[in-house]
């Protein structure tokens, strides 16, 4: 996994533990916040590969029931599912084909493109319409686009008709709108917060208004609190993937 926490920053690290953080599993939360606090204070290069590790842990225990992760805690065996079953287990969870073979990074930015793009094509046209005026697609090309379509949408197609920078808000704006309707507005505000102060040319534009509007977009069956945890973190690490892949920051 080292390919796919490489390309994570401080507020990525901070807005995957707030989605960790919680009393009622046996996830090192606190362990957690001392290695996150430690990065911040300096980004050293053994500083980020002690928080990769715990954080590792603690998805691998994620991606496991507890009487799983206990029983293979007593036996000595190796805790928790690999990332690769955790991925697998998202993609049932969210009704999408599981990404095929690949590097940690090239599935989970599989993944969360494939839920981006699914989610698009089950909105109404007026819905996609809209989503495509508020991404500054100018109505005629958008409407003309819809059109032809005729509710097939893919991601190379989609990057014809546009460009990846739409594109990428697109499934930006699905994403973490589906992650704001997992764990509740006003925890979503609190981690935005953490990306808006630290990359805001990526996520200035997300608040409670972008979140509103994924209300009805999804009926993901989150059956355990695990999956509450599982499923945003695994499609933000999905994005974190697309952002640097495409090097979209600014010089």
């Amino acid at each position: 996994m080292n390919d796919l926490f490489s390309i994570l920053n401080l507020a990525d690290y901070r807005f995957i533990h707030g989605l960790i953080e919680s009393p009622f599993n046996l996830t090192d939360d606190t362990r957690i916040s001392t290695l996150v606090a430690a990065f911040e204070k300096e980004e050293s290069p053994e500083n980020r590969s002690a928080l990769n590790t715990q954080l590792e842990s603690s998805l691998r225990y994620l991606g496991s029931s507890d009487l799983a992760y206990t029983f293979r805690s007593i036996t000595g065996s190796d805790p928790g599912v690999s990332f690769q079953e955790m991925i697998r287990d998202v993609a049932s969870t969210i009704n999408v084909d599981p990404p095929a073979l690949g590097t940690a990074r090239e599935m989970v930015e599989q993944l969360a493109t494939d839920y981006a793009t699914k989610q698009f094509a089950d909105l109404s046209t007026e819905q996609q319409q809209q989503m495509l005026e508020d991404l500054g697609v100018d109505r005629e090309k958008a409407a003309s686009f819809l059109a032809r379509s005729a509710g097939v949408f893919a991601l190379p197609m989609l990057i014809e008709a546009f460009n990846f920078v739409i594109v990428q808000g697109l499934i930006k704006t699905i994403v973490f709108g589906t992650i704001a309707r997992i764990v509740g507005s006003q925890i979503a505000g609190r981690l935005f917060s953490f990306l808006v102060a630290r990359m805001p040319w990526w996520v200035s534009w997300i608040g409670p208004a972008a979140w509103t509007l994924s209300i009805g977009w999804t009926t993901i069956d989150l059956q355990g609190p695990a999956k509450r945890k599982t499923v945003p973190i695994v499609l933000y690490l999905g994005l974190c993937s697309l952002r640097e892949r495409h090097d979209l920051e600014p010089s």
